[in-house]
């Protein structure tokens, strides 16, 4: 699947109704497929549901975000309410600190709740954008204090924005949510008071203020080292590339690594891309093998090559789940776009398919992959 895919006009419909609960909506979402037909079976997103709709989800608010500049309507508000909404109670059973979309959340509410620096568009529902705005994140700040959808499945959202119109605007400390995203190490770690303005951060980036590292999102500084390491890759290959194969097993470095044969960056720099992508597929598999290790005090946690770190943050077989599932999405994006022959992977794949064959989503995918190969006369993990 295309990790740029959001929801279909069809979908975008079920979900833009502001009388209708939120759990009714989705409900009537799940009912059809992403043809709209009504039926259930996607067997072309078969194993990997949860993570691919996720996506969608996730790009349709981006779509939807930018829409509500120009377009601030109440169907328009419904969209992004039910889309948050489906996208909480997909990862629910995820523990927030391990949540793959704790990021979009926290950044979502930094995001919109600052001060509009365009004019405000006002639709002729007599809704403006910065009230639209502050609804959304109203409803995110709803979500994450509960941990739990329950309480708002009965609600529409009308029936929601009304209820935090009377409220007002609350107040929500967003520190241990970004302390979970540094531990896991999706954000570099804010610098204490004591520590050293100079030091820079993962990656290569340059030193910030103190005041901009405590209020700005860590993964602009990600921003920064992407430019950066891509004009390494033309300066100096030989440690650009290791960095690019040792990135982390998140979905931010994933759309990198996509983004990067997409547009053929790599070749344009006469860097053959099947090496990179396999070391990299290596590096990931590593990882997650020592994810299903005990945490030892007596072994190093962690070794780095140019920035890019080896640690183990999460240990047992829900997190090596949660990483196979990452690297299988990224494995499938790469063949169906054919970015890298299946050739240049195929023992990273037989890895896979063998060594975590127990992972229900790996043995959906060897069928998948069997498909995919010529005439199905390659067996993988058999």
């Amino acid at each position: 699947m295309d990790i740029s895919a959001a929801l279909t006009a069809t979908e975008v419909a079920l979900l833009s109704e502001p009388e209708r609960a939120c759990e009714d909506a989705n409900r009537q979402l799940e009912k059809r497929d992403v043809n709209g037909n009504g039926t259930t079976a996607k067997p072309e997103l078969e194993g990997l549901g949860n993570f691919e709709e996720s996506l969608r989800l996730k790009n349709t608010l981006d779509t939807f975000e930018e829409r509500a500049r120009i377009e601030p309507l109440w169907k328009t508000l419904s969209v992004l309410i039910n889309c948050e909404y489906r996208l909480f109670v997909l990862n629910e059973s995820t523990p927030l600190r391990n949540n793959p979309f704790l990021s979009h959340w926290v950044e979502a509410i930094q995001r919109l709740e600052q001060p509009a620096t365009e004019r405000v568009a006002i639709s002729d529902d007599g809704i403006s954008t910065s009230h639209l705005n502050r609804m959304r994140v109203e409803f995110i700040k709803a979500l994450l204090r509960a941990c739990d959808s329950s309480q708002f499945a009965q609600k529409s959202p009308r029936q929601l924005c009304v209820a935090f119109d009377g409220s007002g605007k609350s107040s929500f400390d967003l520190r241990p949510y970004i302390s979970m995203l540094e531990e896991e190490e999706i954000y570099e770690r804010t610098p204490e008071p004591h520590e050293s303005r100079n030091t820079s951060p993962k990656g290569n980036s340059p030193a910030l203020p103190q005041e901009a590292t405590a209020t700005r999102p860590k993964l602009n500084d990600f921003q920064q080292w992407k430019q950066n390491l891509i004009s390494r890759l033309q300066t100096e290959p030989e440690v650009a590339i290791p960095e690019l194969t040792h990135l982390p097993i998140e979905l931010s470095s994933l759309d990198f690594l996509t983004t990067l044969l997409q547009e053929g960056t790599l070749q344009s720099l006469a860097i053959d891309p099947a090496p990179v992508i396999s070391d990299y597929i290596q590096h990931a598999l590593r990882l997650t093998e020592k994810m299903g290790e005990p945490p030892s005090s007596s072994s190093p946690e962690s070794s780095s090559v140019n920035g890019g770190s080896e640690q183990v943050i999460d240990h047992g077989r829900e997190a090596q789940t949660r990483a196979v599932k990452l690297l299988l999405l990224f494995i499938r994006n790469l063949i169906r776009k054919a970015l890298v022959g299946m050739e240049a992977i195929y023992f990273e794949i037989q890895e896979i398919c063998v060594r975590y064959v127990w992972i229900k989503e790996v043995r959906e995918f060897r069928t998948f992959i069997e498909g995919e190969s010529d005439g199905g006369d390659r067996s993988f993990g058999g």
